[in-house]
């Protein structure tokens, strides 16, 4: 039964990362020359971590009312948002070598004036085109979860990550004619792989994926849920280290009469400090 349930909900990309980084942690050697000792960045009970991040959203929104279907407004050509940085906040508490507790708090939001090029229904108000409008979305997520590293070397770890993620999503248009806007909120489950490296005593290279479809699963809730997080981490001390990474988050959701397919993705860059 378990095995039917991770089938049907785990993506398949997900299920092909796992595979591939198990066998290439499993294939690092346990002691490398110059290197006998775990890496510099994994003797911490709390790691507090924080990141700016340099996201362009890409995607639309929907949103039906009294029985008007919605237009699918893109964010970019419709609503005119551009590359933004945010400030994202992430800490892990380290209960033993292969167990942590993991929170992370990623707000977004975007704000631009534009003019319509056509004629967009949303929220069951209808704002023509030529219309000079305001626009902002904010999508806010708390991320819960627990990591569990089943491989543990001195050059690496592959672990499996259970988690739940509150998310919230309010998108408005403002405008001399009419005033519009949707919120959606709803907590979201996700299975996810992480893996980490140490080509170097005080460099580590991390990988996170992390996923799910939630089509039936909740009560008024469908869609998929996808996550990359490439980075690499310089240990200037043990507890102090600083970051470069890549990130990328996919969201396909349905939730009651609102939608949105959400595609965000940029480089970070940021820092963390362990006790």
């Amino acid at each position: 039964m378990l095995y039917r349930f991770l089938r049907a909900r785990v993506p398949s990309a997900l299920v092909i990362a796992l595979l591939t980084t198990a066998a290439v942690v499993l294939l690092l050697p346990a002691h490398a020359h110059g290197q006998t000792k775990p890496g510099m960045g994994e003797k911490y009970r709390v790691e507090v971590l924080t990141t700016w991040w340099g996201s362009r959203p890409s995607g639309s929104v929907e949103s039906d009312r009294l029985d008007r279907i919605g237009s699918k407004v893109d964010l970019e050509t419709d609503f005119g948002f551009e590359e933004q940085r945010f400030r994202e906040f992430r800490v892990t508490a380290k209960l033993a070598k292969k167990h942590k507790f993991r929170f992370q708090y990623t707000p977004l939001v975007y704000t631009a004036d534009s003019v319509l090029t056509r004629d967009i229904d949303f929220g069951g108000e209808t704002f023509p085109v030529s219309l000079p409008v305001e626009s902002e979305l904010s999508w806010k997520v708390w991320r819960y979860g627990y990591e569990w590293d089943f491989i543990h070397k001195s050059r690496g770890f592959l672990g499996v990550l259970v988690e739940a993620r509150q998310t919230k999503l309010v998108a408005e248009i403002r405008s001399l004619v009419a005033n519009a806007g949707v919120t959606a909120e709803a907590v979201i489950p996700g299975i996810g792989l992480v893996a980490r490296a140490y080509p170097l005593p005080d460099l580590a290279v991390n990988f996170e994926m992390s996923g799910m479809k939630v089509d039936g699963l909740l009560e008024g809730v469908e869609g998929t849920n996808l996550e990359y997080d490439l980075s690499a981490i310089i240990n200037v001390t043990g507890n102090f280290a600083g970051l470069v990474g890549w990130r990328r988050t996919n969201t396909d959701l349905r939730i009651d009469s609102d939608s949105g397919s959400l595609n965000f993705k940029g480089w970070y860059f940021g820092a963390a400090v362990r006790y």
